[in-house]
């Protein structure tokens, strides 16, 4: 120790029967700079071992700091101080060494030391005792010191135990050799002081670790309540699970509809963070379908991680979104940032804490979106039966005067239509009139046609059922069209299955709808164009498809093409056609679709199903095959 009048006190203010020159209070404040809450790691560390070797602490000619690394389960050289000649205070030296740079007073040794590690089994003399009671020790040096002290030299270690567990240690070198009362107790009276500041400092960390992860909760509640949309909130949730955690980086996935899991943020150095979410895609669909949290410290051991993936990760969390018992989604965050050897890469119960709690905020945004796309999808369901009722009421308004006036309106057109051939037969082959009255004739036969159309809409009673032969309604209908499609030079592609079994329906309204649908189809196909007729059986239904490559209209809706009034035909009609053979086969119970395929610019499909014709087709006796005969149960004698 300095001969010297000492600027400070020490720390055992009764050792040699000394008298205290200066109250308690004054030693806190000089003391203060231990636990102040704004110092991090390394400040603490500098601070404890300018303590230690000041003349008024542990008296140390130099001090070694070695951290436990959790990560590594070792213990590694941190930090090298030489004691100064100087007559500061502790006050004062505290100070300097907390604004101090972070390899301490002497560079040079502090670079050596950061290249030692040690295992517990490695640790000898009072190193040893130290570290294994967490207490204070002193004696000679172990040989095997190298350079971390002289050999022969006194030494006394300072076990640190800073939150309950195992911190380091502070190794220190006497040059005099001698260990002296004084000198145990200012080691002991360090060691508490030395605890006590680190068991500050962790609980400060905690607490500001809790109050960021609380604040990141309160953000995302109240981004539930704002009027982000859906993109807006993943990607938040993502950035506040990420900085509240500490990690490198993070990914989010969303469950779509089958089941399979697609990113939807990703958080995280620019470039790799994509195709990293992608690559843990495997994972992610684990985590999903069983529902449960997944944390790796050792992505190597992985096996549904890929090479490439586990060698840039060094630990991961990942949680299930669970809303209700069902599994939405997600969220990773991998490699937790850790600034210290006694900080841990892997996430720990409160991070683990935080995250399930962010999930099931984020759990209910997902749902939350969910539920008022269901109700958006709801309400335009509404205000498109809506439209459509208000629709079909008017055209049944219009059906009805339509009907009456086709009916009163038929008889003039066939007394021009019978006059107008009456005059064409009148004329030459080289009278100019003959042009005209053809004209005429093409007219009426329109009007004619677009009369019985809309006398159709208004079909009056029931279907009358009946056993028939698909194939042979098809004929027939082809058979009747059989001039327009010559005069048109169609080209037709036919191809009736024979394994269309026979169908209990009414021939003449079922022959109508598909005359109907080729009529539509020879309007639109082209002079030479095709046109491709099939029926085929498709499990428990017929279909029947009816598929021409005539170019469409500009601006048509295939969705449409079924609506009365809506959309004229090529040859100026009002579509009544495709819409009286819609509701013809919705009376069979079948369907009618439309498609555009390939070079098949329209291909009109109607189903008819067997089920309901085979059971049609059960004669009485048969339908009541099921039943018992109550007469058999009264035999005659």
């Amino acid at each position: 120790m300095d001969s010297d009048k000492p600027a400070s006190p020490p720390l055992d203010a009764a050792a040699g029967g000394r008298r205290v020159q200066r109250s308690r209070a004054g030693r806190a404040i000089e003391l203060a700079p231990l636990f102040d809450r704004r110092s991090d790691h390394g400040a603490i560390e500098r601070m404890l071992l300018a303590l230690a070797v000041h003349p008024h602490g542990a008296g140390f000619e130099r001090a070694h700091l070695l951290v436990w690394s959790v990560d590594h389960a070792m213990l590694e050289g941190r930090l090298a101080w030489h004691g100064g000649r100087g007559r500061r205070s502790i006050g004062e030296a505290l100070a300097r060494a907390q604004r101090q740079a972070s390899d301490g007073t002497d560079p040079e040794s502090t670079r050596r030391l950061r290249s030692i590690a040690l295992t517990p089994a490695d640790l000898e003399g009072p190193l040893a005792a130290a570290w294994a009671g967490g207490t204070s020790a002193a004696g000679p040096a172990p040989a095997s010191g190298g350079y971390l002290w002289k050999p022969e030299t006194l030494i006394g270690a300072i076990g640190l135990d800073g939150g309950g567990r195992g911190y380091g240690l502070i190794v220190g070198e006497w040059s005099d050799g001698t260990y002296t009362p004084q000198r145990a107790r200012a080691l002991e009276a360090l060691r508490r002081l030395a605890n006590a500041a680190l068991d500050t400092h962790r609980a400060a960390e905690e607490l500001r670790r809790l109050s960021q992860q609380g604040a990141a909760l309160a953000e995302l509640a109240r981004a539930m309540v704002s009027p982000l949309n859906l993109a807006e909130a993943l990607n938040l949730a993502m950035r506040l699970a990420a900085q509240a955690t500490g990690v490198r980086g993070g990914a989010l996935w969303t469950r779509t509809k089958d089941g399979a899991p697609e990113l939807q943020a990703a958080h995280g150095p620019a470039g790799g963070r994509e195709r990293l979410g992608r690559q843990l895609q495997p994972l992610v669909a684990s985590v999903i379908e069983r529902g449960r949290t997944m944390v790796i410290d050792r992505p190597g051991d992985e096996p549904l991680l890929g090479p490439e993936a586990a060698a840039q990760l060094t630990s991961l969390a990942m949680i299930p979104l669970v809303v209700h018992g069902r599994t939405l989604g997600a969220l990773a965050v991998f490699d937790r940032a850790a600034f210290h050897p006694a900080e841990s890469a892997g996430f720990d119960p409160v991070d683990l804490a935080f995250l399930r709690s962010l999930c099931d905020q984020l759990a209910l945004v997902l749902e939350h979106a969910r539920v008022s796309d269901l109700q958006r999808h709801a309400e335009q369901a509404r205000q498109d039966l809506q439209r459509r009722l208000s629709r079909s009421e008017r055209l049944a308004a219009v059906g009805e005067r339509a009907a009456r006036a086709a009916h009163e309106a038929r008889n003039p057109l066939a007394s021009i239509g019978a006059f107008a051939r009456r005059a064409l037969r009148q004329r030459g082959e080289g009278d100019p009139g003959r042009e005209y009255l053809e004209v005429v004739l093409r007219e009426v036969d329109r009007l004619e046609l677009l009369m019985q159309q809309q006398s159709q809409v208004m079909l009056p009673g029931s279907p009358r059922l009946k056993v028939e032969n698909a194939n042979a309604l098809i004929q027939s209908a082809l058979q009747q069209a059989g001039e327009r499609l010559v005069r048109r030079r169609v080209r037709l592609l036919k191809k009736l299955s024979p394994d269309v079994p026979p169908l209990v329906l009414d021939a003449e309204r079922i022959g109508r709808a598909f005359a109907n649908i080729l009529a539509h189809a020879l309007d639109a196909v082209s002079p030479g164009g095709r046109i491709r007729i099939e029926s085929r059986r498709v499990q428990h239904h017929v279909v029947i498809d009816v598929a021409h490559d005539g170019s469409g209209s500009p601006g048509v809706l295939i969705d449409q093409l079924f609506v009365p009034f809506e959309i004229g035909s090529q040859e100026g009609g009002v579509n009544l056609g495709l819409a009286v053979a819609q509701q013809i086969v919705h009376e069979h119970g079948g369907e009618v679709r439309v498609r555009a395929e390939g070079e098949w610019s329209s291909i009109f499909s109607f189903t008819l199903p067997i089920g309901d014709n085979e059971d049609r087709r059960r004669i009485g006796r048969d339908r009541r095959a099921t039943r018992h005969d109550r007469r058999e149960r009264f035999p005659s004698a």
